[in-house]
């Protein structure tokens, strides 16, 4: 079975930090992803990042990584380091006390 997935952004290295660039047609999903976590600080919270890695020659394959959340400027996302840089990015959730959660 093969599924096309649309990328929803990129990854960029940026020094000790990596951040998520989210497309704007999807800006909605961080918006929706920083209104669960309130008032709180992003430190407290992990992502898991779904993506496309770009280095491996398997077109059927992604990589899940799970980081930490260290801030947002509109719609991009810094995040602790990950593996990776102008990987797509297919889709990127919030883990609150250990649930991952869902977009209504």
């Amino acid at each position: 079975m093969r599924i096309n997935l649309e990328p929803i952004g990129i990854i960029k290295k940026a020094g000790k930090c990596s951040e998520i660039l989210i497309y704007s047609d999807f800006e909605q999903l961080v918006k929706n992803m920083m209104s669960k976590l309130g008032g709180q600080n992003g430190d407290e919270h992990s992502l898991v990042v779904v993506h496309k890695n770009k280095v491996s020659d398997d077109l059927h394959q992604v990589q899940i990584t799970k980081t930490h959340l260290i801030d947002r400027v509109g719609n991009i996302l810094k995040v602790g380091k990950i593996d990776a840089n102008d990987d797509s990015v297919i889709d990127v959730r919030l883990e609150c006390n250990g649930l991952i959660t869902r977009e209504a």
